[in-house]
């Protein structure tokens, strides 16, 4: 063989080549993981007085921008600058719905393929929203490409904490390697005298057995708040009584779990018809994207927005708050 002609000499120096060509390229990657439990999530706030005065009602938008990839399914599909400008638009379809908190999956903090912007600032800034939770679910990047990508929570009201929903992951080596879907809930500071928190839920696709155990973790952190949650996101999850439903290979269905518990519940809406549909875009076949009002709460309103921007349709609602000590609202 060619590497037993070398000398001695010759083939410590072609080791010591290799060995850093293997440092340049897995040392980032490396680092990024090694770094990424520190940075899971990130919290901005900018100090603004609370209103005394009692919230009666509250104002949700949940959307999967998809990377502002649009309603493809191939993120590398466009070109940066087409990506941008859906990212812009999509905040002009935040400012029109006159949302109070809006919930964001698939939101890019710095990859390759969206040009490496943070998204989720991008749209703060576009839409004048103060407050924002960044958390991330995949983290990683290698010497050319940056993959760092995962859930956004923006407030009108301030954010007085935030921590991760730690979901079951699909794969260990793959939670190991690159991360995997996680949540974040985080407390809404509403008045002087009431909070609440809102979990941004994003759930596994590929498996509802793993929906299923993630769907226990956010009835679990219902029971054991100390004031009410909305849940809201992309639940990838479709109830047994409406199209396309799916069950675990025990047969559970993570929505349907989800409603059984008693803490959460969805509007009574038919979503019978493809404009009620939320997945995906151009031929909805799926309601998989929900917001989840704590169980005795009342919808206002529950809208499925016909917009194009990403693979998902965006859910708006508008949930009334209850007075006293419904729900355990009132501090």
């Amino acid at each position: 063989m060619l590497f037993r002609k070398l000398t001695k000499r010759q083939r410590r120096l072609l080791l010591l080549a290799f060995a850093a060509l293997l440092v340049l390229i897995l040392g980032p990657y490396i680092v990024s993981r090694v770094r990424s439990a520190s940075r899971q999530i990130r919290v901005f706030s900018e100090a603004t007085a609370v209103p005394a005065e009692r919230v009666s009602t509250i104002r949700l938008l949940a959307y999967n921008i998809a990377h502002g990839r649009g309603a493809t399914d191939d993120n590398w599909e466009g070109t940066v600058e087409e990506k941008k400008k859906r990212i812009e638009e999509i905040a002009q379809l935040i400012v029109r719905s006159e949302a109070d908190v809006v919930v964001l999956n698939e939101v890019d903090f710095c990859s390759t393929w969206s040009g490496h912007q943070n998204q989720a600032e991008a749209i703060a800034r576009l839409t004048g929203f103060q407050h924002r939770v960044e958390q991330r679910s995949l983290d990683f990047r290698f010497i050319y490409g940056s993959w760092k990508f995962g859930n956004v929570i923006l407030s009108r009201y301030p954010i007085t904490d935030a921590e991760i929903v730690e979901y079951p992951a699909l794969s260990d080596w793959e939670k190991l390697l690159a991360g995997c879907k996680q949540g974040v809930v985080c407390k809404l500071q509403l008045s002087q005298s009431q909070q609440i928190r809102l979990v941004a839920v994003h759930l596994e696709y590929r498996s509802e057995d793993v929906r299923v155990s993630s769907a226990q973790r956010i009835v679990d952190l219902s029971k054991s708040a100390d004031v009410p949650i909305i849940a809201a996101g992309d639940f990838n999850s479709t109830p047994s009584d409406l199209p396309n439903a799916e069950r675990s290979a025990t047969g559970v269905n993570a929505m349907d779990f989800i409603e059984e518990s008693h803490q959460f519940q969805r509007c009574a809406n038919t979503f019978a018809t493809q404009d009620e549909m939320t997945f995906s875009t151009m031929r909805p076949t799926r309601v998989i994207d929900w917001v989840l009002a704590p169980n005795g709460w009342n919808f206002v309103d529950y809208l499925i927005v016909p917009s194009k921007l990403s693979d998902h349709r965006p859910v708006m609602a508008t949930i009334e708050i209850p007075i006293g000590n419904q729900g355990m609202l009132e501090r």
